[in-house]
């Protein structure tokens, strides 16, 4: 059990060796859905085994679709039903899992004569559902909200979905999206769909899987999609391998910033569905160079380039935007992090408990409602002998990940920790093995250092 408030060890040699991710979030649960409405048996290798994925699994097990989850083995095999859902009444619970909630609560509208309750954590009560459940409503479905209007606790009544045209307001979530298109197939009709302000990258991740799967789909995320009722939707083969997780990834291609050295991502590939790997270019432009071996990414850095202020749009990837935040102060100019807005309303507000935590650690930093920008620690700053930075995580996997690899810097030069982190554990959400993952590669380069 991991210490709470967990004190992050400053690296005080150089990053070294090699580390897997576990397999992609946003793949292993798009795969699930897809599975349990397609036809026949689906193994999925190198499954994400996390507090997400389980409450996926865990539901549709309620929903009665065979579900068998090896986590020693990482493979999930699920038995497609072929759009049908196969229990008419059921309590389902989402945790804080945006992907669970909102497949979910389409997935189960397929039914022709169903009732579910659906309810969340005190955090997924208030993050934004409105679009999605008005779209279903349009296609057919009926909700009950038990406390606020279109949050959770609620209960739908289901009739099945109408074809024709939905649209759907995705500024919030493009998982709302996503939901739709996933669940478009066994409309009883042909389906045109486009969302308002979605984000195409998780867009487009899902329909390439979704045509993995045999889904006729025709479009792009900017013009939206024709979607044809589902002939047989099975992938091919039918054991389905998972990416590694690209957001996982941005942890360990920022650590070597911070600890110097050199770090073999395994796994790792050009052509990766996840738009999140786009975040490697970010850190080029910033001095990472990558090199592509046939186990991966080899990963370190050199001198930042010369320049100026920096500005990226994080608009198509934003879950990364916490990583560069945490490790921003290194820089020698300012970096100004846009696109972010929506991140106010996922987990936590990102934006406001980044900005806190830098502010903590001595950073200035300017915020606005969709951006924030990062000011360099001074050269010379030393903060007080026996002071620590707290950082209060709120519950957020990606605010604890990513300040940890920003503790992992030897701010002192002697290897004094200065930074903890409240509620570790909440890593579990989509990375368990975290922090042991950080550890072992502390020990291997320590280790080969006291030789």
């Amino acid at each position: 059990m991991l210490p709470d408030p967990y004190p992050v060890r400053p690296w005080t040699c150089p990053c070294r060796g090699e580390v897997s991710l576990p397999g992609s979030k946003s793949l292993t649960n798009r795969a699930l859905v897809l599975a349990a409405i397609g036809r026949g048996p689906v193994l999925l290798k190198n499954a994400l085994f996390s507090r997400d994925s389980r409450l996926l699994v865990d539901n549709l097990d309620r929903l009665g679709f065979p579900v068998e989850a090896d986590e020693e083995r990482e493979t999930i095999r699920i038995e497609g039903m072929e759009g049908r859902i196969p229990v008419a009444r059921a309590e389902l619970e989402v945790g804080n899992a945006g992907t669970a909630a909102r497949f979910l609560t389409a997935l189960v509208c397929l039914h022709s004569a169903g009732h579910y309750r659906i309810d969340g954590d005190m955090e997924m009560r208030e993050r934004p559902m409105k679009g999605l459940i008005e779209a279903l409503e349009r296609a057919g479905a009926r909700f009950r909200f038990h406390e606020r209007p279109y949050h959770f606790p609620l209960s739908v009544s289901t009739a099945g979905l109408q074809g024709g045209d939905w649209r759907v307001e995705a500024a919030a979530s493009s998982q709302m999206f996503s939901a739709l298109m996933m669940v478009a197939p066994h409309a009883r009709d042909p389906v045109a769909i486009r969302a308002s302000r979605a984000r195409p990258a998780f867009v487009r991740m899902t329909e390439m899987l979704m045509r993995r799967f045999g889904a006729e789909i025709d479009g792009s995320p900017e013009r939206g999609y024709r979607i044809l009722p589902a002939g047989e939707m099975r992938p091919s083969p039918e054991c389905l391998p998972i990416e590694p997780d690209a957001t996982a990834a941005s942890y360990f291609m920022a650590l070597p910033k911070t600890t110097g050295g050199s770090l073999l991502i395994r796994g790792l590939e050009e052509g990766m569905l996840q738009g999140d790997t786009a975040f490697a270019g970010v850190l080029s432009d910033l001095g990472m160079v990558r090199q592509t071996v046939p186990q991966g990414w080899k990963i370190h850095w050199n001198e930042t380039p010369g320049g100026g202020p920096r500005t990226f749009s994080f608009e198509t990837f934003s879950d990364t935007f916490l990583t560069l935040a945490a490790v921003a102060p290194l820089f020698p100019w300012p970096l100004t992090l846009s696109g972010i807005g929506h991140t106010r309303f996922q987990e936590s507000d990102r934006i406001a408990a980044m900005a806190e935590g830098l502010r903590l650690a001595g950073a200035r930093v300017d915020t606005q409602e969709d951006r924030m920008t990062i000011h360099p620690w001074k050269r010379d700053e030393k903060r007080d002998e026996g002071c620590s930075v707290l950082i209060n995580t709120y519950k957020d996997h990606r605010v604890a990940m990513s300040f940890a690899v920003a503790g992992s810097f030897d701010r002192y030069g002697d290897g004094r920790p200065w930074l903890s982190l409240a509620d570790p554990a909440c890593c579990g959400k989509t990375f368990p093995g975290f922090f042991s993952r950080l550890e072992e590669l502390y020990l291997n380069a320590h280790d080969e250092k006291s030789k």
